[in-house]
């Protein structure tokens, strides 16, 4: 099996068994290299040697890409710093192969690993090496990020780069769970810890929609790529359309006036742009006051925000339920200020929220800042 196969297949085998590391590798750029001897990745490539890929077996090679998968997610390629390069890496590969064995990965000959360093993280372990430790990693590695012309990335940039990460990590638990794959160990207290992102919730709202909405695998319509250079027969991506979408409004006096203009004014953008078959807006405090439907050329910024006094989102999730069946997707754009969570719908739901918040008990929760 040439080297190309042995890694698509990997990867098409992640998917399947492992889907949360399947997906991830999906997101980066997997690609053979020349400059490197065996597997990298500086956070938005996996970088593998012809050579490396042919002297490891098909599940050496998953176990490997799945390694490079939790330098990424873990931010390695971030948090090196100015920690000397050959040792940050001798670290890193410590604190995270024990783990993926655990998992049940294979992994190369030459694996680094120690006992004394579970559950340890990259800089402890890091701490904990003498400087005069010779053993390098027989393979793997993690470079730090950089432009395209090899500048390390600073402010705005490398911020953004740090939200693609936890963009990444969310849209991976998802599938993962869509999947039936149940995430545990540290996987899932990193996901816990990103479950009230970080990030710009502007540029995460529209990444949520297309992330629920993915392109669908169709066996009726195989990968010509893959079919016509490696004779493998898999599925190809039908593009589908986003569907409906529920927006539940707190219009409760806790919610400022420019608040909800400023959050109209991005779903105007996202209805522009991605275009849903259709969008409805629920008013609600602790009724619903009123609702709104919109196709995709309407202008959403014009409504009239009906409401206010106490908090209560509960109607307008029974609303969606009993009214708007069709719908794929449920946003609640909140301060999330009540004494009970309204419950658990079985559609998908976003909570958007610009308040102190406590733990959500089901959903995605992303902090609103203005």
């Amino acid at each position: 099996m040439d080297a190309q196969t042995k890694v698509s297949r990997a990867i098409i085998k992640l998917v399947a068994n492992y889907t949360f590391y399947g997906t991830c590798a999906l997101r980066l750029n997997v690609r053979e290299t020349t400059d490197y001897k065996t597997m990298c990745t500086d956070g938005r490539s996996i970088l593998w040697n012809k050579e490396f890929v042919d002297e490891c077996s098909e599940e050496e090679v998953m176990g490997t890409i799945a390694h490079e998968v939790w330098h990424v997610i873990f931010g390695h390629h971030f948090r090196m710093g100015k920690r000397e390069h050959k040792k940050w890496n001798i670290a890193t590969d410590f604190s995270i192969n024990n783990s993926l064995m655990e998992e049940g990965f294979s992994l190369p000959p030459g694996a680094l690993m120690d006992d004394k360093y579970i559950n340890m993280n990259g800089e402890k372990v890091y701490d904990l090496i003498e400087d005069e430790y010779n053993e390098e990693p027989k393979w793997g590695g993690v470079l730090p990020i950089t432009d395209e012309q090899g500048n390390h990335l600073t402010g705005e940039e490398l911020e953004q780069a740090k939200d693609e990460v936890d963009q990444m990590i969310a849209s991976a638990a998802q599938e993962a769970k869509k999947a039936g794959q149940e995430i545990s160990g540290k996987l899932s207290d990193l996901i816990q810890s990103i479950r009230e992102p970080q990030v710009n919730w502007k540029s995460y709202l529209p990444t949520y929609l297309m992330n629920s909405n993915p392109d669908s695998p169709s066996w009726k319509r195989p990968n010509r790529k893959l079919l016509s250079e490696f004779d493998l027969y898999t599925p190809a991506m039908i593009s589908n359309m986003l569907g409906p979408v529920a927006v539940v409004i707190d219009t409760s006096a806790s919610v400022s006036k420019a608040e909800r203009e400023v959050f109209l004014s991005e779903l105007q953008s996202i209805n522009e742009t991605l275009k849903p078959k259709s969008t409805h807006v629920i008013c609600v405090d602790t009724t619903v006051a009123t609702c709104y439907d919109f196709d995709p050329y309407d202008d959403i910024t014009e409504l009239a925000l009906v409401g206010g006094g106490g908090t209560d989102m509960s109607p307008g999730f029974r609303y969606v339920e009993e009214c708007l069946p069709e719908v794929e997707n449920i946003l609640c754009f909140s301060d999330c200020e009540f004494w009970d969570w309204p419950p658990e719908p079985e559609k998908p739901v976003l909570w958007l929220s610009t308040g102190q918040n406590k733990e959500n008990p089901y959903g995605t929760l992303v902090s609103v800042k203005f």
